[in-house]
């Protein structure tokens, strides 16, 4: 058991002397499409909109180039239109996000280093509502996965420009009629510690 602890110890510690620590602000789109089937009728509809994030990742070597960075970040979308009825809609969404990104290193020169990633981001809605003629809507679920790639450059181990997207697994919409996912686009700008 002894042996065991030790060489947790030393797995965890080498881990935590390799890794780096970045702080992210960025901007995210979002493209969600729901379906409604009633009976062989099958109705579908888009919605797009964006807000920003900000967030923190712990970026620990695997072993060579191999990489995981676990994070933590918040997002905040807005949206307001008009309808083909001429009604108003808003919309308002705050979400808490765990990403999981496990990714590669790849050295440009002595400045900059390439990354890909992929991995899941687990998302969990704090606030979602959906405003429409003073009527409020709260039939959408509050978790959902993530999954999907993505690309960063750090410049001189300081400056973090990474773009992702990753596909909603899970349906949202708390109805046997209505199917609604999500995607998200996410471009960011971070600073490494």
């Amino acid at each position: 058991m002894k042996k065991i602890m030790l060489f947790a110890a030393v797995l965890l510690t080498a881990g935590y002397a390799s890794a780096q620590v970045s702080y992210q602000l960025g901007f995210i789109a979002t493209a969600e499409e729901s379906t409604t089937s009633i009976g062989a009728i099958s109705t579908t509809s888009k919605n797009n909109y964006s807000g920003f994030m900000v967030g923190a990742d712990y970026n620990i070597n695997l072993a060579g180039g191999l990489n995981v960075a676990p994070g933590l970040e918040m997002e905040f979308s807005l949206d307001k239109r008009t309808d083909a009825l001429n009604n108003d809609i808003k919309y308002k969404e705050f979400d808490l996000l765990v990403p999981v990104d496990f990714n590669y290193g790849f050295d440009l020169g002595q400045a900059l280093k390439l990354y890909v990633f992929a991995g899941p981001t687990f998302d969990l809605g704090l606030m979602s509502k959906i405003e429409d003629n003073d009527q409020f809507d709260h039939g959408k679920k509050r978790f959902d996965i993530l999954l999907g790639p993505g690309v960063w450059v750090d410049i001189n181990d300081l400056i973090r420009v990474k773009a992702g997207y990753k596909w909603g697994m899970l349906d949202l919409f708390d109805n046997d009629n209505t199917t609604w996912k999500r995607n998200r686009l996410t471009l960011s700008v971070g600073y490494i510690f």
